[in-house]
């Protein structure tokens, strides 16, 4: 009887600090969706996109990159920016965002398409 009060006991305990270690750990980060509110602006910013990026996983660091065109956080975590271009982007623009934390990282791109006023 006293092995099994302890054998129930030592499943307890571990069960109990393993559930611990997973409550304290980061998860992967994964882009969950990634948003605009216009795919398609004119150049000059009077009316930028509005980019949303909504991921998992805590802990996380939101990077942004676009090869033409300007990118401005809105948040205090930039998950959220505002996307405008000059005349020299007009075209179809990709805009990736990368999310990471100490676990890795995750990229996903949205498109954008710049016309002229």
């Amino acid at each position: 009887m006293k092995i099994l009060a302890l054998t129930f006991l030592f499943v307890i305990f571990v069960a109990c600090s393993e559930q611990q270690l997973t409550n304290n750990d980061t998860d992967k980060p994964e882009i969950i969706s990634l948003t605009t509110d216009k795919s398609t602006i004119k150049f000059g910013g009077e009316e930028p996109a509005i980019i949303t990026c909504n991921a998992s996983g805590g802990n996380l660091e939101f990077t942004w990159e676009v090869d033409l065109g300007d990118i401005f956080p809105i948040n205090s975590d930039n998950s959220q920016v505002r996307f405008s271009g000059s005349p020299c982007c007009i075209g179809k623009k990709l805009i990736k965002c990368t999310v990471t934390n100490d676990k890795g990282s995750d990229t996903k791109e949205i498109e954008i398409i710049i016309l002229e006023p």
